[in-house]
């Protein structure tokens, strides 16, 4: 009789050393998805809060008759400042990735260094990088894009 208490005591004590490392992964896994979706959730309000909208008249693109460089006039629309700095702004023109060292950004209003909402942001693009005709400009801040067209004929 005591040998079938030996063992049910053998058993309960197994069961409960399985139990004890399937809660401690549990645990682990679940904090892992918590760890994920709360890092998920700070990209994602950061996206939101950035909007920009190009201001610029497409059907008279603003090109300057010395060094033909093309300028377009970005707006902060969000509720998130945005560094004056070509580091925030990733450009695609004609299909072509334009570096940070292909345009300038200023602040159309001032000497700010951070666009707050409601503020112009100028934004010149070397000449190199214009085509005459037909072109599409990509601007992307914050995963916020924006699409301008115009004709430099």
């Amino acid at each position: 009789m005591a040998s079938v208490s030996v063992s049910h005591l053998i058993i309960f004590i197994a069961s409960l050393v399985v139990a004890a490392g399937v809660a401690g992964t549990l645990t682990t896994g679940v904090e892992r998805v918590s760890n994920a979706v709360e890092d998920g959730s700070l990209d994602v309000s950061q996206q939101v809060r950035t909007d920009i909208d190009i201001v610029s008249d497409p059907s008279s693109p603003s090109i300057n008759t010395t060094t033909e460089n093309l300028t377009v006039h970005v707006r902060n629309t969000g509720s998130q400042g945005i560094f004056i700095q070509p580091d925030s702004i990733d450009m695609v023109l004609n299909g072509e990735f334009v570096p940070n060292s292909g345009f300038t950004v200023t602040d159309a209003n001032g000497a700010q260094t951070t666009a707050r909402t409601g503020d112009v942001m100028a934004i010149e693009i070397d000449s190199e990088y214009v085509s005459s005709g037909d072109n599409r400009l990509y601007i992307t801040i914050n995963s916020d894009e924006e699409v301008y067209e115009f004709d430099n004929s």
